[in-house]
């Protein structure tokens, strides 16, 4: 019985977190030392990198 209340919390809480994605990382993202952190990790991964720059110039 214990179980089953942990596991249908876990689905509620990933539910919940799933509706308000967007929203979550609008309020990540807005703190400018964690977003600077954001880009600079995605700009390390090729792919990310030369489909930025192709669109860039």
């Amino acid at each position: 019985m214990k179980k089953l209340l942990i596991y249908s919390l876990c689905a509620v809480s990933v539910l919940a977190v799933y509706q308000n994605r967007y929203r979550l990382m609008n309020s990540v993202l807005s703190q400018p030392g964690i977003r600077r952190s954001f880009i600079h990790f995605f700009l390390k991964i090729p792919f990310i990198r030369n489909k930025f720059i192709q669109q860039a110039f």
